[in-house]
């Protein structure tokens, strides 16, 4: 199932169903008198169902959460695609996580009401909605009976309608990372309910993440093997090229163009011999991978894209010296590990969404008409020529190199 399309029945379904539990949660609150608990929760729920990448910017809210009731005491909502990242991240325990698929409508739509069946037979009395704005979660978080509901609301409109199913009503700020706006609704929890949309608490500076993830000796042997037989010699410095978004049809403006990739590639074999291009991505894009592996042609390129697990592209990470990927989720995986990473963001800012990482380095042209993406318009844009990703490949090899020069 698309993001996209998701996205679509999120608006076009989301918006009269939280019309109507608005008015059910209205007529129950005046039979059973029945509102938010007073003082500290004992079961939290985080719900993260989009944006794989922020889940690595989510470490020091989860650590307060932890603080808070306990780590035993935190369960995690999210889709299927993300179980292998939550494994690594290992925020909440494993039998703690519940998945929604996202294969296909049909088993999204049987699954989702056994989830929130087993969810609501856990009495998790706290939820704490991560996906700001998006009304499916506002919805499951009433759904599974948490009667302290935490999440951001559209005051003054300032975000999509999604009714009025949360009892603390967060204010989003688009001022500071999204790691702090995380820790602002963890420390929301904390809260009274009406207090909002006062929240008397200065976040800390954003926390670059720091090589978290360790491959096993075999993930190791694995990419040794996967190298090996690249044709990659064993004392070429590797450069990792991402080109690819998944589901261009819901944002291809964040699409730094094939060609440009080709020019940047071509660049970096005419002028580092020492260098070995290899091209990642999933297994969904592996065929139009391989066929930017023919158009660049070279021997001292090739693409593994499709070829690795979650852990063994991290370990691919650990072991090469650069990665030059769009503004995505790999962006912000590579964080766990020490590689260099060269970030092109355009329709979004990086004000927000910047990868935590030491050894970072963002491209971004800040154009007047960015970022056109933002959590108040769902990641929509009338936009149709994304000049904001017309960056020069001559720009980027220059960046390329003086990063690499660093180390």
């Amino acid at each position: 199932m698309k993001v996209s399309t998701m996205r679509r029945m999120d608006a076009w379904i989301g918006v009269p169903l939280c019309l109507l539990a608005t008015a059910l949660r209205g007529i129950f609150g005046k039979l059973f008198r029945r509102s938010a608990e007073a003082g500290s929760p004992k079961r939290v729920l985080i719900i993260k169902l989009s944006e794989l990448g922020a889940l690595v910017t989510l470490g020091p809210a989860l650590s307060s959460l932890a603080g808070l009731v306990g780590r035993q005491n935190l369960y995690f909502l999210t889709f299927g695609e993300s179980r292998g990242l939550l494994e690594i991240l290992d925020y909440v325990p494993q039998e703690n996580i519940a998945l929604l698929p996202t294969g296909s409508l049909g088993h999204f739509l049987r699954e989702m009401p056994r989830q929130l069946i087993r969810l609501r037979r856990k009495r998790i009395d706290c939820s704490l909605d991560l996906d700001f704005f998006s009304r499916a979660t506002a919805l499951i978080a009433w759904l599974i009976g948490c009667r302290r509901r935490v999440g951001c609301h559209a005051y003054y409109g300032e975000g999509p309608y999604r009714g009025n199913l949360l009892t603390h009503k967060v204010k989003f700020n688009p001022h500071i990372h999204v790691s702090q706006m995380f820790s602002v609704l963890a420390q929301a929890v904390r809260s009274e309910p009406g207090s909002f949309p006062r929240i008397e608490f200065v976040p800390e500076p954003a926390e670059k993440v720091e090589c978290w993830f360790q491959p096993a000796e075999d993930e190791v042997a694995r990419v040794a093997d996967l190298l090996r037989d690249a044709g990659v010699d064993s004392r070429a410095a590797i450069i990792l090229l991402n080109s690819n978004i998944s589901d261009r049809e819901a944002i291809p403006l964040r699409k730094w163009s094939d060609e440009r990739y080709v020019e940047l590639a071509h660049m970096i074999l005419a002028g580092m011999p020492e260098c070995f291009i290899l091209l990642t991505g999933g297994k969904a894009e592996a065929t139009a991978i391989a066929k930017l592996a023919q158009r660049i042609g070279h021997q001292r390129c090739r693409s593994l894209a499709g070829k690795t697990t979650l852990r063994e592209l991290l370990t691919l990470y650990g072991m090469s010296a650069m990665i030059v990927t769009n503004d995505s989720g790999p962006a912000h995986f590579a964080t766990l590990t020490g590689i260099r990473v060269v970030v092109l963001f355009g329709p979004e800012t990086p004000h927000l969404w910047r990868p935590l990482g030491s050894r970072v380095h963002v491209v971004y042209r800040g154009l007047a008409c960015s970022p056109c993406f933002t959590v108040y318009n769902g990641r929509q844009s009338k936009c149709r020529r994304n000049a904001c990703m017309d960056i020069d490949p001559a720009e980027v090899f220059r960046v390329v190199r003086q990063q690499l020069a660093a180390d």
